[in-house]
């Protein structure tokens, strides 16, 4: 399956039932695990489609090891900037089980660019997510 077409079956559409449409993202997700690279599944940018299709590509991501995630921990914080855009929980979730060794450079430049940009909603999420992983 090709990622244009993994992106398709992201796509939820009002034809499909509940179960359909979670039939299409089992297959788009098993397919989307066979890619060694995450990129493309973070927060891609699809004409008037890209959203709607972020809490699969999150749940790809979610899949991958600690090791597999590592060189992208950067862009999966920016991921918080709006803990209402699909698939943020699951990222927040995913990077709670990591191991804070793991995650506090990235975790810490988020804060200093969240601040530079006197972006508070950033700023709340990241200090959610290290009042959790100091639990």
């Amino acid at each position: 399956m090709t990622l244009d077409e993994i992106y398709e079956s992201f796509i939820w559409d009002a034809s499909y039932t509940d179960e359909e449409y979670e039939s299409k993202i089992a297959v788009g997700i098993n397919e989307a695990k066979k890619y060694k690279y995450i990129y493309p599944f973070i927060q891609p940018i699809i004409p008037e489609k890209s959203k709607c299709i972020w809490e699969p590509c999150a749940k790809v991501i979610a899949l991958k090891s600690d090791e597999e995630l590592k060189p992208y921990l950067y862009l999966l914080f920016e991921w918080l900037q709006d803990l209402n855009w699909p698939g943020a929980y699951v990222i927040f979730d995913r990077l709670l089980k990591m191991p804070f060794v793991l995650l506090e450079d990235a975790l810490n430049h988020s804060k200093i660019q969240a601040e530079k940009g006197k972006d508070g909603l950033w700023l709340m999420a990241l200090e959610d997510f290290s009042k959790q992983i100091n639990l």
